[in-house]
């Protein structure tokens, strides 16, 4: 018996880098619609994908 079970591999979609940032401005500009759209349609990385939106959106207001 292993002490970690690994499971099924993640499904979905990891955005590219400028793909978050450009979510992140129009989130700063106001409109949530980009962020929303990317994080749904990233699957198993939709938490991973709203908080590199949420930490682009924090280095932007710096």
């Amino acid at each position: 018996m292993s002490l970690f079970r690994r499971g099924q591999e993640p499904t979905g979609y990891r955005p590219t880098e400028p793909e978050v940032q450009e979510a992140a401005a129009q989130l700063n500009a106001g409109s949530h619609h980009a962020a929303y759209d990317l994080a749904a349609h990233s699957g198993d990385y939709r938490q991973e994908t709203a908080l590199r939106i949420l930490g682009y959106c924090i280095d932007d207001l710096s």
